[in-house]
């Protein structure tokens, strides 16, 4: 079963990565698309079909932000640390990013379907939704000062995710035949996320070993932290449960790169932990979902 899951996602990515770095395709538009139709319609029509209970809700938006709060903090220490015995670690504020804020959607968001349906997509969701928000005001102002955190409520997936919830407490229940537009459209979303995902890291090079090595660590050791103060304090169970410690060990999101090279900072150091905490992912994550099965 896990591995039925996960190698077609793994290959998939393979793939991607290397059709890219032979081809170097633009993928602007897809990304474009998958970002602003396929991903909202895949989580508006998950929203609707599953049945998710109120607290369970409540302790997937808990678990993210422990997740993110224990990515800054021990991400923080960490930089601080390094940074009074090695020069090439001072002033990297921009290296909490691929700590706190992990893959969201393109990675999890294929395996989670794959093993959990749409109520674990659901909960999956609500870890996407916190953590977006997240990078795009707190991350951005750890980069910018805060100059463009306005840009999270730009995101279509956030008013999507609104409206789909709104129609759930209305007890509004659409026609099957309408549910199905955004039903297929949500289904062109899966493996076009791993197409991109494998582009992404086509683009990517790991050009700072030691920097590398360390984010790596702090990323992982973070998410450890994270997911042993949910497990501790929240207390999931079933399905939740696996979803929340699949999202605590993810790996670094692609999104860094973006924001850091927005913020003129060092976005090569960004890249090379995002690589290598993607290569670390190659191997947790099937043990991850062996051990929730």
């Amino acid at each position: 079963m896990v591995l039925g899951s996960v190698v077609p996602a793994f290959g998939l990515i393979a793939l991607s990565f290397a059709f890219s770095r032979r081809f170097r395709p633009d993928l602007s538009t897809m990304l474009r698309m998958t970002a602003q139709l396929f991903i909202p319609c895949l989580i508006f029509s998950s929203v609707l079909q599953a049945e998710v209970e109120a607290d369970k809700v409540r302790d997937a938006v808990l678990a993210t932000l422990t997740q993110i709060g224990c990515g800054l903090t021990v991400g923080g220490l960490g930089v601080w640390l390094l940074s009074k015995r090695f020069a090439t670690w001072r002033d990297k504020r921009e290296l909490l990013l691929p700590i706190a804020f992990v893959n969201s959607a393109n990675l999890p968001f294929p395996i989670v379907v794959a093993n959990f349906g749409t109520e674990g997509l659901s909960y999956a969701v609500v870890c996407f939704l916190v953590t977006n928000f997240m990078v795009f005001t707190v991350g951005t102002t750890l980069l910018q000062g805060g100059r463009k955190w306005k840009n999270a409520f730009k995101e279509p997936v956030l008013a999507v995710t609104f409206c789909a919830f709104a129609l759930r407490f209305a007890g509004v229940h659409l026609p099957p035949e309408v549910l199905g537009i955004p039903k297929l459209a949500g289904q062109a979303a899966v493996p076009l996320m791993l197409v991109l995902f494998g582009d992404a890291l086509a683009r990517t090079r790991m050009t700072r070993p030691a920097v590398t090595a360390g984010a790596v660590l702090l990323r992982y050791a973070s998410g450890a932290l994270a997911l042993w103060l949910t497990l501790t304090l929240l207390r999931p169970e079933g399905m939740l449960r696996s979803v929340l410690t699949l999202y605590a060990l993810l790996p670094s999101a692609v999104v860094n790169v973006v924001l850091t090279q927005r913020a003129d900072r060092d976005a090569a150091a960004v890249a090379s932990a995002i690589l290598g905490t993607t290569v670390v992912a190659l191997f947790l994550i099937p043990w991850i979902l062996s051990m929730g099965h």
